[in-house]
């Protein structure tokens, strides 16, 4: 064989650190705690701290101010294209057109641009510097929103780039490649945290006290889902597709590696000696355990992260459904 699994193991790269989500998701809530806290100073000063609070609570503040940070800080850490480069022969990440600055940078323009210039119009309920903080908010999530969407597509074209890239893996049962394992992980969890934020958008579009135009507030409450469901359920499973893909591609080499081998062996059977028999029965065994190894990276953690978007999604888009009936058959 070209080479056996001990020498592909030993030639990987140790996997990059896991990432501190707790650490990271403290310092979101302590984030969202302190920009509260300055809320309710400003609403206090209009004497008002009670309304405030209320809306805060309603417009889902707290969590999407907490999620975003969280959000940002594994953006900014560079997780994934460690985890990517730990895996590749040649330690890269292929982002092709994605890699352009300006590109990249127009995403979250956009995105951030046309989320605040969309929801400002269904009416904060509030008034003087309450509505501007409330502004001022939904700009930073919407900017946020657009770095998440940004990376949510970076995971998408990177995941697809490792279908035509060389990569290290465990030659054996390439599903059991740590490096792959920590890839999956990733981008599951982060799925999960962008899904997560989604539905709390989605709670705060419901709110019943914007002041806006009824036909507006309908239109845009219609209009994100439509937007965030497709882009979630596409990072959700079009990744976990290109990894089943690639690991049953490394599997395939190996085994044909394998026949190869024994093929070279049974071409002379009848010179065979007792040495030779036993390395093809050997490599047969070895073949037919390589074939039994998994075609997934499967475990609780990954299965878990996995499903709880899909069950977001679903209850979120039944939540606005059922939300928008009762409003519609109410007196």
């Amino acid at each position: 064989m070209t080479a056996t699994p001990g020498t592909a193991r030993n030639q990987m790269p140790t996997v990059p650190e896991p990432a501190t989500h707790g650490v990271w998701c403290l310092v979101g809530v302590c984030v969202a705690g302190a920009w509260t806290g300055i809320g309710c100073a400003i609403a206090a000063l209009q004497h008002d701290a009670r309304t405030f609070v209320q809306e805060w609570a309603s417009l889902q503040g707290f969590f999407l101010m907490a999620l975003g940070t969280w959000l940002l800080l594994i953006i900014r850490s560079g997780t994934l294209k460690a985890r990517v480069t730990s895996l590749t022969a040649d330690a890269s990440m292929r982002l092709g057109i994605l890699q352009n600055h300006r590109l990249r940078a127009g995403i979250v323009a956009v995105i951030g641009i046309l989320g605040t210039a969309s929801l400002i119009p269904l009416g904060f309920p509030a008034r003087s510097a309450v509505l501007f903080f409330m502004w001022i908010t939904c700009a930073l999530v919407c900017l946020a929103a657009g770095a998440a969407t940004l990376h949510t597509i970076e995971i998408v074209v990177a995941i697809h780039g490792l279908a035509r890239t060389d990569i290290r893996t465990f030659r054996y049962a390439p599903a059991r490649t740590p490096e792959l394992r920590s890839i999956v992980s990733y981008f599951s969890s982060f799925t999960l945290l962008v899904t997560i934020g989604y539905a709390c958008a989605v709670l705060a579009t419901l709110d019943n006290h914007w002041t806006g135009a009824r036909e507006y507030i309908s239109a845009v409450r219609l209009f994100w889902p439509i937007i965030y469901v497709p882009v979630c359920s596409v990072a959700m499973f079009y990744p976990h597709i290109v990894v089943h893909q690639i690991i049953q591609r490394e599997k395939q080499k190996t085994l044909l590696s394998c026949e190869h081998d024994i093929d070279d062996l049974l071409i002379r059977f009848r010179d065979l000696k007792t040495e030779d028999i036993n390395r093809t029965n050997n490599l047969a065994q070895l073949f037919d355990r390589i074939a039994a190894t998994p075609n997934y990276v499967v475990d609780f953690s990954i299965a878990a992260t996995t499903m709880l978007p899909l069950l977001v999604n679903v209850v979120s888009f039944f939540a606005k459904a059922v939300f928008t009936h009762g409003k519609m058959i109410s007196p």
